[in-house]
């Protein structure tokens, strides 16, 4: 009965959390949009009119959409095939269960409300896991973390993050908190179909796996072969359409990302952010004295500098973790937040970074750990709130953020 109770409490918890962030920022957005300047960029704005409910579908989020309208390597648009399957397809066959028109502006909004639906999931699965690891107030901490980081807009926009975050998530949870290795990986494999960084998944679980492996068995390791088994039907996929299995990767020339070393990455990276740096503080130009649209773009020129931010906050997380979380859980957090920063693209080598940490779930619960003081945590949500809403209005505008 105890048990029950504590987990309606923290399932009550969630649920506050996930209806008051996102009812915020989808305001917000709408909000933002009418008073920001609209950048100069736009591929093939679905805004039509501006402000609608589109704004969340920019960047990639068109290519989910278009992706979901049209499939691989389709003219005239040609997605590629380096975003992978799970997300569009789910977008698409919603489209079709509920009836009305396919259009690309109606599949942004049925991205929207996937993310929308993956969220409380994710949040809860998080939630349940850092309550297992530290507690109550560390899972509170962890979740408010979450849902007022300054990328987390992202979890309501037509893009992966909120759906990978429920299955990621939704894997360790099954292994470590419910003990069902089978369910786990079975959750694992569609994440594998929804990025590729969902293989890193097999590090927690068989690590799991090896700590309960009298719980377990010796032989139920090998659900394990389950966990990248996305990644390898969507291989078998390229291989039968295109003749190549490995199109998910060597497609990513497109997106002029390519593989560097680790002293490349990190000179690269400090060169590049320290550019961004003469953006923010020229001597010679007062921000406030700019206008609208030339501050936005100084804003938008200083990306490198807000990415290695967010590097070096991942870092510190990192080493933080070594005495909070699992060797497993710790080895996934790594995995998913530093390995990406070793394939950017040329003149801006940590590219999405912000984003990519996003989905790095262990390491909210290292900063839920970290802001178990109150006021702490209140000063955090505060200024990571503010910094979210800039960030919002960036993306919202086509001022590209990650």
């Amino acid at each position: 009965m105890e048990y029950k109770e504590k987990r309606g409490q923290g399932l009550g918890f969630v649920l506050v959390v996930y209806a008051a962030s996102r009812i915020f920022y989808l305001i917000a957005g709408a909000a933002l949009v009418q008073i920001t300047p609209v950048a100069g960029f736009q591929s093939a704005t679905s805004d039509e009119p501006f402000g609608t409910m589109n704004i969340w579908s920019h960047f990639d989020g068109e290519h989910y959409a278009r992706l979901a309208s049209d499939g691989y390597l389709n003219q005239p648009n040609n997605m590629s095939p380096a975003f992978f399957p799970l997300y569009p397809l789910l977008i698409r066959s919603f489209a079709a269960l509920f009836g009305g028109p396919i259009s690309v502006e109606v599949l942004a909004v049925w991205g929207v409300l996937i993310s929308l639906i993956a969220l409380p999931f994710a949040l809860y699965f998080i939630y349940r896991i850092a309550e297992e690891e530290a507690g109550t107030r560390v899972a509170q901490g962890a979740v408010l973390a979450l849902a007022f980081f300054p990328t987390t807009f992202y979890l309501n926009a037509t893009y992966t993050e909120s759906l990978f975050l429920a299955l990621s998530a939704g894997a360790v949870w099954a292994a470590r908190v419910r003990k069902d290795l089978f369910l786990a990986c079975l959750l694992a494999g569609l994440a594998t179909a929804t990025r590729n960084v969902g293989l890193f998944l097999v590090v927690p679980l068989a690590y799991e796996w090896f700590r309960n492996v009298g719980y377990y068995r010796w032989w139920r390791g090998s659900y394990l072969a389950l966990a990248p088994s996305g990644l390898a039907a969507y291989m078998g996929y390229q291989w039968w359409k295109f003749g190549s299995p490995f199109l998910f990767y060597t497609d990513q020339k497109d997106w002029n990302r390519e593989a560097t070393g680790p002293l490349v990455t990190i000179s690269n990276a400090w060169q590049e952010a320290g550019g961004g740096v003469k953006w923010l503080f020229d001597p010679q130009v007062s921000l406030a004295e700019l206008k609208p649209d030339q501050l936005m773009t100084h804003l938008n020129l200083a990306n490198d500098t807000y990415n290695l931010v967010f590097l070096i906050l991942a870092i510190v997380l990192l080493i933080a973790g070594l005495r909070v979380l699992s060797p497993g859980m710790w080895g996934y957090a790594f995995l998913v937040s530093i390995f990406p920063a070793f394939f950017g693209a040329p003149g801006a080598t940590l590219m999405g970074l912000s984003r990519y940490v996003l989905v790095a779930f262990p390491l909210f619960i290292v900063l839920g750990v970290l802001l178990r003081n109150r006021t702490v945590l209140g000063v955090w949500l505060l200024a990571s709130t503010v910094l979210s809403l800039l960030f919002c209005a960036m993306f919202v505008t086509w001022w590209y953020v990650a």
